[in-house]
Order: C-alpha cells, then sequence, then structure tokens
C-alpha cells in the first residue's frame, strides 16, 4: 500500500468562536469554511493548555499537560516522550517544519552549553527544520528586503502605518500593514512550502506553523478595516 503524502497545518491562537464553518459571525473565514466542508471537523477537540508552548508539547505528544509537564514557554519537554515526528519518521518519512514549535529542549540530553538552553523558541526533536521563524523574523524581513522594502527599522512592520488617520470608532490597531496581502509572513511561508513540494520525493510529511492571528495585530488593506 502506498504511503500518504501529510500536510499537517497549524495556526497560533485563532478562537473556536472566529470560524464562520461553527455559525459563527464573529470574523469571514471563507477559505478555512471551504477547507472544513471537505474534510471532518472535531467540534469536541479542546486545546489542552495555554500558551502556546504547553499546548503544541499536548498536541505534538498526544499527552496531557499533566502528563509532559512543559508548562510554560521555556519548561523543558522531557525526551521520554515520544512525538509525532519522531513517529513518522519511524514510519519512513522524514518529517520537515516550516515555522515553529516552541519546544524547548531536554537539558539531559545536550552539552550544558548548547545555546537551544537559552531559548523557548527550540524545535520538536524528530523534525527537520526546512524554514525556521523565530521570532526576530529573519527570513521574513530578508524576503522583504529582496522584494525592494527598507527593512532597518523592522519594528515598522509589527504595526500600521503611522501617518494613517484612524476613523471615528475605530481603534489603534486599525491602520494597515505597509506590506500587501501577498507579502504577509503567512504568504512567505505559505510560499516556501509551495516551492518546496515541487522537489520532494514522496511520501512526505510537512508541518506547517503559522503565526497569524496572533499578535501583534495589524493586517494589510482591505482585510484592516
Amino acid at each position: 500500500m502506498k504511503k500518504p503524502n501529510i500536510l499537517f497545518i497549524t495556526i497560533d491562537q485563532l478562537r473556536a468562536d472566529c470560524l464562520e464553518a461553527r455559525s459563527e459571525r464573529v470574523v469571514k473565514t471563507p477559505y478555512l469554511d471551504a477547507l472544513a466542508s471537505q474534510g471532518v471537523r472535531f467540534a469536541n477537540h479542546f486545546t489542552q493548555a495555554s500558551p502556546c508552548g504547553p499546548s503544541r508539547a499536548s498536541l505534538l505528544t498526544g499527552t496531557y499537560l499533566h502528563t509532559h509537564q512543559s508548562v510554560f514557554n521555556g519548561t523543558p519537554l522531557d525526551d521520554k516522550f515520544t512525538n509525532i515526528a519522531k513517529e513518522f519518521r519511524t514510519a519512513g518519512y522524514d518529517p520537515l517544519l516550516f515555522g515553529y514549535t516552541d519546544t524547548t529542549i531536554d537539558p539531559r540530553t545536550v552539552d550544558e552549553n548548547d545555546p537551544r538552553l537559552l531559548t523557548y523558541e527550540g524545535h520538536l526533536p524528530g523534525f527537520n527544520v526546512a524554514l525556521p521563524l523565530p521570532e526576530n523574523r529573519d527570513a521574513w524581513y530578508q524576503w522583504l528586503s529582496e522584494k525592494g522594502y527598507d527593512i532597518s527599522d523592522r519594528k515598522k512592520f509589527l504595526k500600521g502605518i503611522e501617518e494613517t488617520e484612524i476613523p471615528p470608532g475605530r481603534g489603534k490597531t486599525w491602520p494597515p500593514s505597509p506590506y500587501e496581502t501577498n507579502e504577509t509572513e503567512t504568504a512567505f511561508v505559505v510560499g516556501e512550502v509551495i516551492d518546496r513540494l515541487e522537489n520532494l520525493h514522496e511520501p512526505w510529511f510537512l508541518h506547517v506553523s503559522i503565526l497569524r492571528p496572533h499578535p501583534p495585530f495589524v493586517v494589510p488593506a482591505p482585510y484592516n478595516d
């Protein structure tokens, strides 16, 4: 039997009540709704923890918070636990990660001077990292630079255009971003995935970890309105 290709996508901080597929009306989510209409929606799936690192630890190991005990961002994940990447590697895949998992490495498995011990932005053991996207966003900024943007002041890309006049009744997050809809972090990551797919040997397993709608709250026009 031929092994299937698997694309595993996660998005950060999307509340369940922000999906139209659940008959919610908070925001419009046409693409997610289309995906839901073609698959299975697990209406009783609940996140196991907050913040994101512990939540991912549960999702990626299949264990409860009280079992894996990685209770905060930066709390090491015990290496004794298997995980989705290790299991698929055992099954003959080369699991690739685009993005991040925020997994702090077990200090008992590395040298005491290993730099990975100083960050919460580690990667889940078992993955080959095809595209890292840590908090500094270096890869995305470099991509924007290649498209002609001046990235000397990186902070301006994490907020709306300052000169924008905010309409009455709108808040400080209303001003649109200084980049276009096809230049967001999400567009960058997805574009890299699509480019990589053209040269991948089957079967493949890809984990695409998208940051948005995690803050900062800034989006291109017209989606800011």
